[in-house]
């Protein structure tokens, strides 16, 4: 069979169990050599966003924030505590075009076990009440069919958070400066801020690079009256 990202045939075992049950797994779409291309994030990371540190800078209660987090902090914003598995580096976003730019839903069972554990911990850990995928925009969801973050979710309160900004334009389309000038995109759903009031929410997204949508998340969120905002996504 070929690789869905590198296109490259390769041959994937088939346990006895796909065989009884005619079940596939993730490892089948993907080579060896793709699945070993992802990069784990490790070592000392920010507790502000989750990216690795080279250059650290303590805080007053001893955890380590980087600078793009100090930045957030000097403007009022409470840190989200974000949590993410890989390094968004180029095999990740090679993923992340075929996946969700080009809507290949196939590859939404890649990273789905190891997405699902990472926020069952994190929903224990910061006993959480509410999981809320960041939505896509009407006219993305009928090009793609899909929101890309709500696979890897168990369950979710998806129709918390709504685009009001129905232009708004894609964020990988904008460089750093850009993405982060960018106006409030969300709001809450109508008659859904009753669920939010005093809950302790986990937003989900796929990919943090700026932070600047997930603290649009989190803005709006908190206005709704929520206790408490973290995130988490797929890559750092």
């Amino acid at each position: 069979m070929n690789c869905i990202l590198c296109q490259e045939d390769f041959q994937s075992p088939v346990t006895i169990g796909q065989l009884a049950f005619n079940k596939s797994q993730a490892k089948q779409l993907l080579c060896p050599e793709c699945l070993n291309s992802f990069v784990h994030l490790k070592g000392t990371l920010c507790s502000g966003c989750g990216r690795q540190l080279v250059d650290s800078i303590p805080t007053e209660n001893a955890l380590l924030i980087c600078s793009d987090c100090q930045l957030w902090q000097n403007q009022g914003y409470r840190l989200l505590g974000h949590q993410a598995l890989y390094v968004y580096d180029e095999p990740l976003k090679e993923y992340m075009s075929r996946y969700k730019f080009m809507g290949d839903y196939r590859l939404a069972t890649v990273f789905q076990k190891e997405m699902r554990q990472m926020l069952r911990r994190s929903v224990k850990d910061k006993q959480i009440d509410l999981v809320i995928p960041i939505p896509v925009s009407k006219e993305r969801f009928l090009q793609r069919g899909f929101n890309q973050v709500e696979p890897w979710l168990l369950r979710s309160a998806k129709d918390v958070l709504e685009i009001f900004n129905h232009s708004k334009v894609d964020q990988s389309s904008l460089d750093r400066a850009d993405r982060l000038n960018t106006p409030q995109p969300f709001v809450i759903a109508a008659k859904q801020a009753r669920l939010v009031a005093g809950k302790r929410v986990l937003v989900v997204d796929d990919v943090y690079t700026t932070g600047r949508t997930l603290y649009h998340a989190a803005d709006c969120l908190y206005q709704a009256g929520a206790r408490f905002v973290s995130s988490a996504s797929l890559a750092r």
